[in-house]
């Protein structure tokens, strides 16, 4: 081992020569010798721990070696930035149970608008039909009356007849007969009368009593058009304000769903005119309801292709705003063209309208990306994505899944970016988002 050390010294000495240290103390001297291999290893510790100072500097200063959170108390700002994070976490949950109600009370007013405007239809039915009764009644009874005035002016003919005839009678035998060939016809014309006068009398009660159950149909109709009046006023506010919220014409929008669900048609089939039977119902006040009621189902179905929902109904966290931004890459300020949405990975991401896939894959920069094309010129992008659930070309509906979140792309982090394009151009989409609330 000696003779190994020995030829290290000597093959090292060209570039560490041997040092010698002389120590003077209390007039002795004293030398020491380091060699080469000495000094070699003397400088490869000095330089380790000169990297661990170093390293543990940095450290401490970029805050990555810090004390345990659990043994020391947690600063001022920090505990003020805890209390704000449970905050906004109440406040989502909070909406999120607005949401929810909301969203049950207006199913609950749609259904209710669905059965009134069923039974209305069946009570204007059955009004129609009863005022087609009726008139025939009153045709009848008009008939009836007729007849027994006829009955009567026979019958005080032949009495007149029959008075005169015996006034002119000289012989009794022709007087007998006359008489009784008189009282024959007077009795058939007495029992015509008194016939057509029982079937006036039961006409004229049948008719009371139609009149009266008009009137009362009249009345239950008109409290049903009260009260789906009150129904539409109530569904028809929230949409039509969600649908203004995020500054869509809604008549225009109303025009072109129309037009896509305008079919008519059906057998031609004989009908009863009730023209002139006033039964007390406001026909114009019926109609424009009714038109009401057309104008919310339209809109109702316009909701449903416009993005008015969340992408995300599991927890999240919104980590990144519509509009120019500091780059998380460190690229300086750039446009972002939608909302990050942050969560864990594999979260369900859902569609927020009906619609039709146009891309399903891989891109540059969003990763794993979906793209939705719904009408009205509306496009949707979900990107990051870890997984896709959809294929080209695929048709989804509201709510139905299309992946999962990941962080796939150019992404520092799990989170869905979730973009609204109108006519090609991005928008911001938290307004659909808060529109959202009065449309789920």
């Amino acid at each position: 081992m000696a003779g190994l050390e020995r030829r290290r010294n000597r093959g090292l000495a060209a570039i560490l020569p041997e040092k010698r240290l002389t120590i003077h103390s209390d007039g002795a001297a004293r030398q020491i010798t380091i060699s080469p291999v000495s000094q070699l290893l003397l400088g490869f510790g000095a330089v380790a721990f000169l990297a661990w100072m170093g390293f543990s500097t940095a450290a401490l200063v970029s805050g990555a070696v810090l004390p345990d959170d659990e043994s020391r108390p947690a600063s001022p700002l920090r505990a003020a930035y805890s209390e704000r994070l449970d905050q906004l976490a109440a406040e989502r949950d909070q909406r999120a149970h607005e949401a929810s109600a909301t969203q049950g009370r207006f199913q609950i007013a749609l259904e209710q608008i669905s059965r009134q405007q069923s039974d209305l239809l069946t009570a204007e039915s059955e009004r129609r039909e009863l005022a087609a009764a009726l008139d025939s009644m009153r045709e009848k009874l008009r008939r009836a009356v007729d007849e027994r005035d006829v009955a009567t002016a026979s019958n005080a003919r032949l009495r007149a007849e029959a008075t005169e005839a015996v006034a002119k009678a000289s012989g009794g035998g022709d007087l007998d007969d006359t008489l009784r060939a008189v009282s024959q016809q007077l009795r058939d014309t007495a029992a015509a009368r008194d016939a057509a006068a029982t079937e006036t009398a039961s006409l004229t009660r049948q008719v009371t009593d139609m009149k009266l159950r008009a009137d009362m149909a009249a009345k239950r109709q008109d409290e049903m058009i009260n009260e789906i009046e009150q129904a539409v006023a109530m569904s028809f506010g929230p949409l039509s304000q969600a649908m203004q919220r995020v500054a869509i014409d809604v008549d225009k929008l109303l025009d072109t769903v129309r037009e896509n669900y305008s079919g008519e048609g059906g057998p031609l089939t004989p009908t009863i005119s009730t023209r002139n039977y006033d039964d007390g119902v406001d026909t114009s006040r019926l109609q424009s309801m009714m038109l009401d009621l057309d104008r919310m189902n339209l809109l109702r179905i316009a909701a449903g292709k416009v993005p008015l929902a969340m992408p995300v109904h599991d927890a999240f966290r919104f980590t990144s705003p519509f509009g120019t931004r500091r780059d998380p890459k460190g690229a300086g300020r750039r446009m972002h063209a939608g909302i990050d949405l942050a969560g864990p990975k594999g979260t369900p991401i859902y569609a927020t309208a009906e619609g039709v896939v146009t891309e399903a894959g891989p891109e540059r920069g969003y990763g794993n990306v979906v793209r939705i094309r719904h009408e009205l010129g509306f496009e949707t992008v979900y990107a990051h994505m870890s997984k896709i659930s959809v294929r080209p070309g695929q048709k989804v509906s509201r709510a139905d899944q299309v992946g999962a979140m990941g962080t796939t792309g150019r992404s520092t982090g799990v989170h869905l970016h979730y973009e609204v394009r109108l006519n090609g151009a991005p928008v911001n989409p938290m307004p659909y988002l808060e529109a959202a609330r009065d449309v789920q």
